[in-house]
């Protein structure tokens, strides 16, 4: 069936390309009008004798529906009719009626089927069921009527019509959505007399088009009928004409004048005659630079190929690309019904619409070139094209920070998060959040257009906004980073930013050597400016540094001025986290003796030396909701040394504890550790319970009573004194080049073991 190219110039009868013959039309359409005149006489009864109407509740039927349209076109569409609506050149190439009769009753389902399906408001579930009556019609002519109930293979045939008319309806529907959703420009198009009482009505054709591909048609006819019917030299005219039939009946039953009626049967035969046009080849586009586009239905990025491939004994066509005129491609071509796309060639004919979408994410940009083969079932093809363009490509996307890639959506959402996998620790449980990042970071990503001369790189920039803008071109944004291209070493490939490239990048030099001269030598040049160089931004200042949540914008522009963005939210984060440790157990300066904390020494009973302190990450921004990352504090350790031994991890919770890392600020800094001011007392600062350590673990004796493993040389033997030192350790999540944001503290003490062996 041809695809219906919406800019088909309207015929009167009798004019035009194909000149319809004024007595066949005024044969068909007496016949159509006949068919009408019985139900518009019974109607215009009940208007001269009210009391004959009997209205039942509800009113008509989906059963009176189909009971009326058999009415109407079981007397309209006689062999006669038929042949009436064909041209003479066209009735020589069929042949006698009599070959083609089977055809004739499939063509007068398809009116009716359009007809029902145009009358009036339906949902996709009434549609459905006119596809069902549309498929029982078609089966009962050709002798294998549906089974009551129906049998498994005939259920399987249902369901992929159904499944089918779903991927047909669909576009329809996203169309009116997109309208609903974006009106701003449709009251200037009516307006403009661009919108009018005729609006939409090719939309329900076009369905039809979608819905009456190969692998419907199969299902339609059953497989074993379509597969002896698809050797008929006539078949696809038929399914052709079907499809025209379809969209008769649709228009009839849209029509509300003797004016309209005759506008449809004036595009009936026309739609015909197309159905009988020589074997056509011919590539209309695309042509010079072309902008590559998305498709959501096939989540792809391409070009529609447009044209037309249709004639009698069509059977298929098939696409090529090439970017050299030597190797040509079959691939890549997704072809209709769109959706679903794919396939490996073209088996519904197309008149001036689209052949396939390209997708060309995996092709180069710049010049391409299109061909095409169109074949009949007889075996024998007909070439046309090539014709070329420019593809055009706008790959602009942050794609990464400081070369972290963990976007949990995709480069193309604004509001993406660049997150990590947090491990289990103690009792906090695994988890994926967002991060943030500090320092002098990298951004990476694509600052690229190109493929046509008109629109290559000109130069590309970052800036920076506080807070989550998804508008590109609102005010505020503060510039860190420019990238102009000038000259032509600049412009070499290595140059191009593309997919995962370092955007934070610096012209440097660029040193080309080649052999030449006589005699031979090696002759080098350097531009000083001709290759680009990673760097880095940086976001820490000798003051308080750059923190909170900001957008990025990146803005790549062409030579001809044309502007291209994309935006990414990140969290910046130049806070370092406070750590402070004591013992406030003994006075400052004393030795802690163990007697002092195991009194009797029973090694069964903890001997609890707290200690105390500040471990804490200030919040980012703490006008903001103190989740992650604004909250980002990753956890703290405290580990304790003999002089000159070595240093044991000591559990937070001890004794008795089983965890090594406290995953909660402990104590109030106030502005002890703020980045902004200076250590001071500070009288609002607290300090808090960091980890009650177990002196048993000093005790050889007693030391196996502990919960961990603790080496020779932490040991301290009774009647002896040593210097031990405490540190505590602070981090955040934070990435940065160096790693997360740490901080240390230490506090050194003399013990002595003072217990008596």
């Amino acid at each position: 069936m041809p695809t219906r190219t919406k800019s088909v110039p309207a015929q009167g009868a009798g004019s035009g390309e194909h000149l319809i013959p004024r007595e066949d039309f005024q044969f068909v359409l007496r016949h159509l009008l006949a068919a009408y005149q019985p139900i518009l006489e019974e109607d215009l009864q009940r208007v001269k004798k009210p009391e004959l109407a009997k209205r039942e509740a509800g009113g008509p039927t989906r059963e009176d529906d189909l009971a009326l349209a058999r009415r109407i076109f079981d007397n309209f569409f006689s062999e006669e009719v038929a042949l009436r609506l064909l041209s003479e050149e066209a009735r020589k190439r069929l042949g006698p009626v009599t070959s083609w009769r089977e055809c004739l009753q499939q063509i007068r389902c398809s009116i009716i089927f359009g007809w029902l399906f145009c009358r009036g408001p339906r949902t996709f579930r009434a549609f459905v069921y006119y596809v069902y009556v549309y498929w029982r019609c078609i089966r009962e002519l050709l002798g294998a009527a549906i089974a009551n109930p129906p049998t498994e293979a005939q259920r399987r045939d249902f369901q992929l019509l159904v499944e089918a008319l779903a991927k047909a309806y669909k576009p329809y529907l996203t169309d009116q959505l997109a309208g609903v959703e974006f009106p701003t420009g449709i009251p200037d198009e009516v307006l403009a007399g661009e919108i009018n009482s005729k609006e939409g009505e090719e939309d329900v054709c076009e369905i039809f088009e979608r819905l009456l591909t190969g692998e419907a048609t199969q299902a339609l006819l059953g497989r074993e009928a379509f597969a002896v019917s698809s050797r008929d030299p006539n078949f696809w005219f038929c399914r052709c004409w079907c499809l025209a039939a379809a969209c008769f009946g649709c228009c009839l039953a849209r029509s509300r004048n003797i004016d309209e009626v005759i506008e449809c049967l004036e595009a009936y035969f026309r739609s015909i005659e197309n159905c009988l046009r020589p074997l056509t080849c011919n590539l209309s586009g695309p042509q010079g630079c072309v902008a590559e586009t998305g498709n959501i239905a096939l989540n792809a990025i391409g070009v529609e190929i447009n044209g037309t491939a249709a004639g009698a004994g069509f059977s298929r066509y098939i696409l090529e690309w090439s970017e050299d005129l030597v190797t040509w491609n079959a691939t890549n071509f997704n072809y209709p019904p769109i959706p679903p796309g794919g396939g490996s060639q073209g088996n519904v004919p197309v008149i001036g619409g689209e052949l396939a979408f390209l997708s060309t994410s995996s092709m180069n940009e710049g010049l391409i070139y299109i061909r095409m083969t169109v074949y009949t079932i007889e075996g024998t093809s007909l070439v046309c094209g090539p014709i070329d363009f420019n593809l055009f490509r706008q790959n602009v996307w942050i794609s990464g920070v400081d070369d972290d890639f963990n976007l949990n959506t995709n480069a193309f959402d604004p509001a993406a998060e660049f997150v990590e996998t947090v491990p289990v620790l103690c009792s906090r449980p695994t988890g994926v959040y967002e991060v943030s990042f500090g320092g002098c970071i990298s951004v990476q990503g694509s600052a690229f257009v190109g493929g046509c001369a008109s629109k290559k790189i000109q130069s590309y920039s970052l800036d920076y906004k506080p807070g989550f803008e998804t508008n590109p071109m609102s005010l505020g944004w503060t510039n860190f980073w420019n990238v102009v291209y000038t000259t032509p070493d600049q412009y070499l490939d290595m140059n191009m930013r593309r997919d995962n490239s370092d955007l934070l990048a610096g012209w440097g030099p660029l040193t080309q050597c080649i052999v030449g001269g006589f005699p031979p030598r090696l002759i080098c040049v350097t531009d000083p400016t001709g290759e680009l160089y990673p760097s880095c931004w940086q976001t820490f200042t000798t003051t308080c540094g750059l923190s909170g949540l900001i957008t990025l914008r990146l803005t790549v522009t062409d030579v001809s001025g044309g502007l291209y963005y994309d935006t990414q939210r990140i969290w910046i984060d130049n806070k370092s986290p406070c750590a402070m440790i004591q013992i406030d157990a003994v006075p400052h300066c004393a030795v802690i003796n163990l007697s002092q904390f195991a009194n009797p020494p029973d090694c069964s009973v903890a001997w609890r030396l707290p200690i105390v302190g500040i471990a804490y990450d200030e919040y980012i921004d703490s006008s903001l909701p103190l989740t992650r990352p604004n909250d980002n504090f990753d956890f703290y350790w405290i580990k304790a040394m003999k002089q000159g031994g070595t240093k044991v991890q000591i559990p937070v919770l001890g004794p008795g504890g089983n965890c090594f890392f406290g995953t909660s600020r402990v104590g109030t800094p106030g502005l002890l550790c703020t980045p902004c001011n200076p250590a001071s007392p500070d009288p609002s600062a607290s300090f808090g319970l960091l980890a009650n350590f177990d002196l048993r673990a000093l005790d050889p004796l007693c030391s196996a009573q502990v919960s961990y493993t603790v080496p020779p040389d932490f040991l301290l033997p009774r009647g002896q004194c040593c210097d031990y030192i405490f540190t505590l350790h602070v981090q955040d999540r934070t990435i940065t080049s160096g790693g997360p944001h740490w901080v240390e503290a230490e506090w050194p003490v003399r013990i002595c073991n003072d217990l008596k062996t």
